[in-house]
């Protein structure tokens, strides 16, 4: 493969996405070199622009998309809970309708600068096949499987990336800890939505009982809960769009960040809001925000963290941060008019940043 060079860029290198302003150098699919200053030869000038990671969207329903906006007048348990609009929606449309709804999903997931996603999948072995025939070639689909029985487990095990349940109460304790159980020994992914209606004190707590590899939500989640996930090692994949569009409330993400608990985020419903993790990023900001007004560069920073470096450890994706000697997957930022005079990258790109910002997206040197 060609060398490339990229110059005149700032660079969020490496997994803390510290700054450097230089340029970039590919070779045969890897970063062969990040260097301040300008190069000696050709290269392409990005004209003070930015490079850091693609994003990932760590929790979405994106077969959702095929009837959008129904959530409108109700509250959400009438539009994601059992038998609720969501699932009527589901049932009513044939499979190749919900096939092109997925994939022209995942198309727009590209173009806002996403690379993976992880999907709570339902209609057990049946809907985890449905997206897997969905599949994009240049985003990586991680599928949430959802049995309809314990029956159903093992072969929704066999056909997923793990199992995602929509609460704990969706089996009773014995099937709870069965479901932990042979996930753990499959050497699967397992999670659950958690804290998202209730403040139940120990909503958390028995969460952690299952060994859960991530939770999702914790939207009435206490700091205690957050000492817990962080001692624990759990990370949980905040929504804040959906969150606040079905009127359950905004997750306390200043909570997490006081005890440096892991988070990440996602969009959650494809009904409710488009995969879109700018838009998420600007939104999740003026939550935590108004929450702590004394939220800096240090939290903005790590809130783009959350939406490319911990869920690309947390699912171990083929890529890693941007380095010497990594994977050359990363996408390239115009500073057009909304980030330009930034006097904070990391702020002004979680704040300003949008897709018509993106120029290019790199998958091991390849532009997509």
């Amino acid at each position: 493969m060609a060398k490339r060079v990229l110059s005149n860029a700032t660079i969020l290198e490496g997994e803390e996405l510290e700054l450097t302003r230089g340029y970039l150098v590919v070779r045969d699919g890897l970063i062969e070199k990040i260097s301040e200053g300008s190069p000696s030869g050709r290269a392409i000038d990005l004209k003070r622009g930015f490079i850091l990671p693609p994003f990932v969207n760590a929790h979405t329903h994106v077969a959702d998309s095929v009837s959008k906006e129904l959530y409108l007048g109700l509250v959400q348990p009438q539009v994601v809970g059992p038998g609720g609009e969501k699932f009527r929606a589901l049932g009513s449309r044939s499979r190749g309708e919900l096939i092109a709804s997925v994939r022209v999903t995942l198309q727009d997931m590209l173009c806002t600068g996403t690379l993976s996603h992880c999907d709570f999948r339902e209609g057990g072995a049946e809907g985890v096949e449905l997206l897997r025939g969905a599949s994009h070639k240049a985003v990586k689909s991680i599928i949430m499987g959802r049995p309809f029985a314990l029956e159903e487990l093992n072969i929704v095990l066999k056909k997923s990336d793990g199992i995602g349940l929509p609460s704990l109460e969706a089996f009773d304790e014995e099937g709870l800890r069965s479901i932990s159980k042979q996930t753990k020994r499959a050497k699967k992914l397992l999670s659950v939505h958690v804290a998202e209606l209730t403040s139940a004190r120990d909503e958390v707590e028995r969460a952690l009982e299952l060994s859960p590899s991530f939770i999702v939500h914790a939207t009435h989640a206490n700091e205690e809960d957050f000492v817990s996930l962080q001692r624990n090692n759990v990370p949980v994949v905040f929504c804040p769009r959906a969150n606040s569009l079905l009127g359950v409330g905004v997750p306390p993400i200043h909570l997490a960040l006081a005890v440096n608990a892991r988070f990440c985020f996602g969009t959650d419903n494809a009904m409710v809001c488009q995969p879109n993790i700018f838009e998420e990023l600007s939104f999740a900001w003026a939550c935590l925000r108004r929450a702590d007004a004394a939220a800096g560069s240090e939290e903005a920073r790590k809130l783009l963290r959350a939406a490319t470096i911990e869920p690309q450890k947390l699912f171990n994706l083929p890529w890693g941060p941007v380095e010497e000697g990594g994977s050359a997957t990363f996408m390239v930022l115009t500073p057009g008019n909304n980030l330009a005079n930034l006097t904070n990258v990391h702020a002004g790109l979680v704040n300003r940043a949008r897709a018509d910002n993106i120029r290019a997206i790199y998958a091991r040197g390849k532009i997509l």
